[in-house]
C-alpha cells in the first residue's frame, strides 16, 4: 500500500532503540550482566518492572531542557538507574556499580541490529530519500552507532543528550528539520514509542509511522495507540518501503 502523503517524503527520520536495534538479548539482561559483578541478582521480571516504573519518572519526561555535556548525560542516567535499583531494595550504591552498567551498554555485543535494517536503508538511500536519526540516547550514541554499522547510512545523528531535549519535545524534531533543511510536510518519522515518536513528530508537523516489532522485553515502555488513531503501523522497515511505494529487496525474509 501507499502512504497517504504526496509527494514521497524527502527525508525519513528514524528512532534507534527497538526500531533499528535492540538490547541483546534484552534491556534487563544487559543490566543483569553488569549488576551480577557486584553481587546484585534480581530476577529479570523484577528488574523489568523496576525499569518500567523508573521510566515513568522525569528522566523520560521529555518536557524539560537539560545540560548538553558528557558529564550531565552520565548524571542523568545514573539518576535513572538509582531509581531502578532503589525500587529493587538497593539504595545508596557506590558509583562503580553505575559505571559498570554504563560500560555494559556501550559494548557492541550488547546490541542486535535487526536484519531488515541495512537492506531497507540502502533502498531508501538509492531512491534519493535522505536519512537522519532522532534518538533519546546518551552522549556516546554517535560512537556506538558507528560501532554497530548504522552511522554510515545517515546524514545526521540527532541525539537527545547533545541537543538538550528528549522526545517527545518538539524542539528536538525542529532541530532535526533545521539540520536537514526540510519542511515538516516533506518529512516522515519512524519510531516504536507512541508518546515519544508519534506524538512528538506530530507536534512538530512531521508525519509519524509507528513500528511495532513485538519485542518481548520486560522493560519496554512505549504506550498504547488510542482507539481511532490512524497512525500507520509497520512491523519492520520492509513495511516502510511498502508504505512509500518502494520495492522490498527480493532476498528479504518477511518474518
Amino acid at each position: 500500500m501507499m502512504l497517504a502523503v504526496a509527494p514521497r517524503p524527502e527525508v525519513v527520520f528514524l528512532d534507534v532503540g527497538d526500531t533499528l536495534l535492540r538490547a541483546d538479548p534484552s534491556w534487563p539482561a544487559v543490566y543483569l550482566s553488569a549488576l551480577s559483578r557486584h553481587g546484585i541478582r534480581p530476577t529479570a521480571e523484577d528488574l523489568g518492572a523496576a525499569l518500567k516504573e523508573a521510566a515513568g519518572g522525569p528522566r523520560w519526561d521529555g518536557t524539560v531542557p537539560f545540560e548538553t555535556t558528557a558529564e550531565a548525560s552520565y548524571a542523568r542516567i545514573v539518576a535513572f538507574d538509582q531509581r531502578v535499583l532503589a525500587g529493587l531494595g538497593h539504595p545508596n550504591l557506590p558509583d562503580d556499580v553505575f559505571r559498570s552498567i554504563h560500560a555494559a551498554f556501550r559494548e557492541r555485543s550488547a546490541w542486535h541490529l535487526y536484519p531488515d535494517v541495512e537492506p531497507s536503508l540502502d533502498v531508501l538511500r538509492e531512491a534519493g530519500i535522505r536519512l537522519a536519526v532522532i534518538s533519546n540516547w546518551l552522549w556516546e550514541a554517535p560512537e556506538l552507532f558507528h560501532d554497530v554499522g548504522l552511522a554510515r547510512h545517515f546524514e545526521q545523528l540527532i541525539v537527545s543528550a547533545r541537543i538538550g531535549y528528549d522526545k517527545p519535545h518538539p524542539e528536538i524534531f525542529r532541530h532535526a528539520l533545521q539540520l536537514m533543511g526540510v519542511v515538516p510536510e516533506r518529512a516522515l518519522h519512524v519510531g516504536d514509542s507512541y508518546q515519544a515518536d508519534v506524538l512528538g513528530a506530530r507536534a512538530a508537523g512531521i508525519i509519524p509511522v509507528l513500528i511495532d516489532r513485538s519485542v518481548s522485553d520486560f522493560a519496554r515502555f512505549v504506550g498504547a495507540v488510542p482507539p481511532g488513531d490512524d497512525v500507520p503501523v509497520i512491523t519492520d522497515l520492509y513495511g516502510l518501503l511498502d508504505l512509500i511505494g518502494l520495492a522490498v529487496p527480493s532476498a528479504a525474509g518477511r518474518g
